[in-house]
């Protein structure tokens, strides 16, 4: 039987011998796309290699592995340019007859991904661009497809020179803003941690620093898709318009999407540090980040006071002054230490409740 559910076993031969035409590629392409028919495709392709040879009926195919690996490929989730011979080459080498015939398929889908797409040689030698905005400062950065944005402090942006196959995919790890030109044909991609913001045109903030318990995504302008990648497959969990936030629970993957200013969440773009109603454990990570500096609560009812603020350009000193002024909060900086190096030890300030003020903080 040469059909299974919608599945044509001989169009897909056609298509690996390379005799498709577009249609045809087309609609073998959605098979491989379609989360319902991955079962399908499971047993299609262990039928597959039991034509090839019969010796592989006596061989337990981890054939939900083997779609794993074609999935990598055809969709480019994860490409890292760490070896310098292609995939068949190297496959080759390492395999005995009896590991060939197994892996033959995914050398097949392979061929296919590098006829398809660009070779996997022009992928490598192309390789990788690496963004880091130190600590206490704010980096702009502009990418290959003229989109471009700002790093937050302590954060990393990497990201490929040229942007290949059918996405722009770039990788977060902190806080950036991204300002993204329109391409309906291939999508921008911002993965951070097992989240994916997904957009086409449009200017957002994410916020993801490996240290935080939650993470967060603002859209200024257009819209962005928000997905969670779970054991290698994607799930959608919401959609943003222009206002809106998410605020995601890294452990338990639970969100929350309300309606905010969203400029004041990309304000730091501009020297700008805004706070309205946040409690003071949220504002402590930003201050040591912005400033690069160590801040240390005392007093543990403090984490949870509430502080709106707007600063900008203000130095720490004056910063820590205002906040002195305007609340129930004093501060002591201890002195800086001189390092080996000769360099000095980041600043250290603790914070704690103004005594009288103990029993006025909720």
């Amino acid at each position: 039987m040469n059909e299974r559910k919608g599945i044509n076993i001989e169009l897909i031969k056609k298509y690996f011998k390379h005799k498709c035409t577009e249609e045809e590629k087309e609609k073998v392409k959605s098979w491989f796309d379609e989360p319902s028919l991955e079962k399908k495709l499971k047993y299609m392709l262990r039928d597959q290699w039991e034509e090839i040879d019969p010796d592989t009926q006596k061989i337990d195919v981890d054939s939900g592995r083997i779609l794993d690996i074609i999935h990598h490929k055809l969709h480019k989730k994860e490409w890292k340019v760490i070896y310098t011979q292609s995939f068949l080459h190297k496959a080759y080498n390492k395999f005995s007859r009896i590991a060939a015939i197994l892996i033959l398929p995914v050398l097949i889908l392979s061929g296919w991904y590098i006829i398809d797409s660009v070779s996997a040689s022009k992928v490598e030698k192309t390789g990788f661009a690496e963004i880091f905005s130190p600590l206490g400062a704010r980096t702009h950065f502009e990418l290959p497809d003229g989109s471009g944005g700002w790093l937050n402090s302590g954060s990393t942006l990497k990201f490929p020179v040229k942007f290949y196959g059918t996405e722009r995919k770039v990788l977060l790890k902190g806080e950036g803003y991204f300002d993204v030109i329109k391409n309906p044909g291939k999508p921008f991609v911002v993965k951070t941690g097992d989240i994916e913001v997904m957009a086409l045109g449009t200017r957002f903030n994410v916020l993801n620093y490996p240290d935080d318990k939650t993470m967060g995504v603002t859209l200024e302008s257009g819209m962005v898709t928000i997905n969670n990648i779970f054991n290698k497959k994607v799930f959608r969990l919401t959609e943003l318009k222009p206002d809106e936030q998410v605020v995601i629970n890294k452990k338990s993957r639970k969100y929350q999407k309300r309606k905010v200013v969203s400029q004041n969440y990309s304000a730091w773009k501009q020297g700008l540090l805004i706070f309205r109603n946040d409690p003071m454990n949220d504002i402590v990570k930003r201050l040591e980040r912005w400033y690069n500096a160590e801040i240390i609560i005392k007093d543990k009812k403090l984490e949870s006071y509430r502080y709106r603020a707007t600063f900008e350009d203000e130095t720490l000193e004056e910063v820590l002054k205002l906040l002195k002024l305007s609340s129930p909060i004093d501060y002591v900086v201890a002195k800086r230490k001189k390092l080996p190096d000769g360099s000095f030890s980041r600043k250290k300030i603790t914070l704690f409740i103004k005594p009288g003020y103990e029993n006025k903080i909720i």
